[in-house]
Protein backbone atom coordinates (compact mmCIF):
# COMPACT_ATOMS: atom_id res chain seq x y z
CA UNK A 1 0.00 0.00 0.00
CA UNK A 2 2.52 2.65 -1.24
CA UNK A 3 -0.18 5.52 -1.63
CA UNK A 4 -1.88 7.24 1.25
CA UNK A 5 -5.44 6.75 2.18
CA UNK A 6 -8.24 10.16 2.44
CA UNK A 7 -9.89 9.72 5.62
CA UNK A 8 -12.81 8.49 3.99
CA UNK A 9 -10.89 5.75 2.65
CA UNK A 10 -9.18 4.90 5.42
CA UNK A 11 -12.39 4.49 7.26
CA UNK A 12 -13.90 2.17 4.76
CA UNK A 13 -10.78 0.30 4.60
CA UNK A 14 -10.85 -0.21 8.67
CA UNK A 15 -14.61 -1.06 8.60
CA UNK A 16 -14.88 -3.36 6.23
CA UNK A 17 -13.26 -6.38 3.92
CA UNK A 18 -11.34 -3.65 1.46
CA UNK A 19 -8.36 -4.66 3.62
CA UNK A 20 -8.14 -7.83 2.94
CA UNK A 21 -8.49 -6.84 -0.47
CA UNK A 22 -5.48 -4.32 0.29
CA UNK A 23 -3.20 -6.59 2.05
CA UNK A 24 -3.20 -9.14 -1.58
CA UNK A 25 -1.52 -6.29 -3.33
CA UNK A 26 1.39 -7.27 -5.29
CA UNK A 27 0.00 -10.80 -5.74
CA UNK A 28 -1.67 -12.56 -8.53
CA UNK A 29 -5.84 -13.11 -8.31
CA UNK A 30 -9.01 -12.82 -10.64
CA UNK A 31 -11.58 -10.44 -9.98
CA UNK A 32 -14.72 -11.39 -11.18
CA UNK A 33 -17.20 -8.27 -12.74
CA UNK A 34 -20.76 -7.58 -12.34
CA UNK A 35 -21.52 -8.09 -16.59
CA UNK A 36 -20.44 -11.82 -16.15
CA UNK A 37 -16.68 -11.32 -17.12
CA UNK A 38 -13.50 -11.21 -15.07
CA UNK A 39 -9.55 -10.16 -14.95
CA UNK A 40 -6.70 -11.91 -14.24
CA UNK A 41 -3.78 -10.63 -13.37
CA UNK A 42 -1.63 -8.88 -10.19
CA UNK A 43 -2.99 -5.99 -7.72
CA UNK A 44 -1.07 -3.22 -8.20
CA UNK A 45 -3.27 -0.70 -5.96
CA UNK A 46 -6.63 -0.77 -4.05
CA UNK A 47 -7.83 2.26 -2.54
CA UNK A 48 -10.01 2.50 0.30
CA UNK A 49 -13.63 2.29 -1.78
CA UNK A 50 -11.73 -0.77 -3.61
CA UNK A 51 -10.84 0.73 -6.80
CA UNK A 52 -8.76 -1.75 -8.02
CA UNK A 53 -5.48 -1.32 -10.46
CA UNK A 54 -3.79 -4.67 -11.97
CA UNK A 55 -0.79 -4.93 -14.33
CA UNK A 56 -0.03 -7.71 -16.57
CA UNK A 57 -4.13 -8.38 -16.71
CA UNK A 58 -5.71 -10.22 -19.32
CA UNK A 59 -9.88 -9.40 -19.49
CA UNK A 60 -11.70 -12.33 -20.46
CA UNK A 61 -15.81 -11.28 -21.45
CA UNK A 62 -18.75 -13.16 -21.16
CA UNK A 63 -18.11 -15.21 -24.54
CA UNK A 64 -14.99 -16.37 -23.92
CA UNK A 65 -12.77 -14.23 -25.57
CA UNK A 66 -9.58 -12.70 -24.38
CA UNK A 67 -7.72 -9.52 -24.47
CA UNK A 68 -4.53 -8.73 -22.80
CA UNK A 69 -3.83 -5.12 -21.02
CA UNK A 70 -0.33 -3.74 -19.48
CA UNK A 71 -2.28 -2.24 -17.19
CA UNK A 72 -6.48 -2.58 -16.17
CA UNK A 73 -8.73 -0.10 -13.63
CA UNK A 74 -11.83 -2.07 -12.08
CA UNK A 75 -13.96 0.37 -10.97
CA UNK A 76 -15.63 -0.58 -7.48
CA UNK A 77 -18.83 -0.24 -8.94
CA UNK A 78 -18.61 -3.91 -11.27
CA UNK A 79 -16.74 -6.11 -9.03
CA UNK A 80 -18.56 -9.09 -7.98
CA UNK A 81 -15.82 -11.02 -6.50
CA UNK A 82 -12.34 -11.21 -5.64
CA UNK A 83 -10.64 -14.70 -5.02
CA UNK A 84 -8.22 -14.81 -2.71
CA UNK A 85 -5.22 -16.64 -3.47
CA UNK A 86 -5.09 -19.93 -1.11
CA UNK A 87 -2.05 -19.31 0.33
CA UNK A 88 -2.99 -16.82 1.97
CA UNK A 89 -4.07 -16.84 5.65
CA UNK A 90 -7.26 -14.51 6.08
CA UNK A 91 -7.11 -13.68 9.61
CA UNK A 92 -3.52 -12.73 9.63
CA UNK A 93 -3.45 -10.67 6.44
CA UNK A 94 -6.33 -9.08 7.84
CA UNK A 95 -4.89 -8.40 11.03
CA UNK A 96 -1.36 -7.27 9.37
CA UNK A 97 -3.84 -4.74 7.76
CA UNK A 98 -5.23 -3.14 9.67
CA UNK A 99 -2.46 -2.91 12.16
CA UNK A 100 -0.76 -1.14 9.24
CA UNK A 101 -3.91 1.43 8.91
CA UNK A 102 -3.98 2.02 12.85
CA UNK A 103 -0.38 2.47 13.55
CA UNK A 104 0.02 5.67 15.79
CA UNK A 105 2.22 8.24 14.66
CA UNK A 106 4.42 9.42 17.20
CA UNK A 107 4.31 13.47 17.39
CA UNK A 108 6.83 15.95 19.06
CA UNK A 109 5.66 16.90 23.02
CA UNK A 110 5.37 20.70 21.57
CA UNK A 111 4.46 23.32 24.11
CA UNK A 112 1.53 25.59 24.00
CA UNK A 113 1.19 28.50 24.88
CA UNK A 114 -1.11 27.06 27.94
CA UNK A 115 1.56 24.84 28.49
CA UNK A 116 3.95 27.64 29.11
CA UNK A 117 2.37 29.94 30.73
CA UNK A 118 1.70 26.79 33.57
CA UNK A 119 5.34 25.43 33.32
CA UNK A 120 6.32 29.47 33.84
CA UNK A 121 4.25 29.95 36.80
CA UNK A 122 5.78 26.59 38.22
CA UNK A 123 9.32 27.84 38.13
CA UNK A 124 8.08 30.95 39.81
CA UNK A 125 6.19 29.47 42.52
CA UNK A 126 9.43 27.00 43.26
CA UNK A 127 11.62 30.16 43.01
CA UNK A 128 9.34 32.24 45.62
CA UNK A 129 9.30 28.82 47.77
CA UNK A 130 13.15 28.55 47.78
CA UNK A 131 13.57 32.45 48.36
CA UNK A 132 11.09 32.03 51.59
CA UNK A 133 13.00 28.62 52.94
CA UNK A 134 16.28 30.75 52.74
CA UNK A 135 14.79 33.96 54.63
CA UNK A 136 13.52 31.55 56.98
CA UNK A 137 17.06 29.94 57.65
CA UNK A 138 18.36 33.18 58.03
CA UNK A 139 15.51 34.33 60.55
CA UNK A 140 16.89 31.09 62.66
CA UNK A 141 20.25 31.62 62.30
CA UNK A 142 20.23 34.63 63.85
Amino acid sequence: MAQSLSTTEKFHSINGLVCLVQAITGHYTIVDLRNESYVSGKLEEVDGYMNITMSDAIFTDARGRSFSFDQFFVPSRIVRYVHIPERFKVRAAIQNQLKMLTRKRKFENKLTFKKKRAENQQKETLAMIEKLKKERLEKEKQ
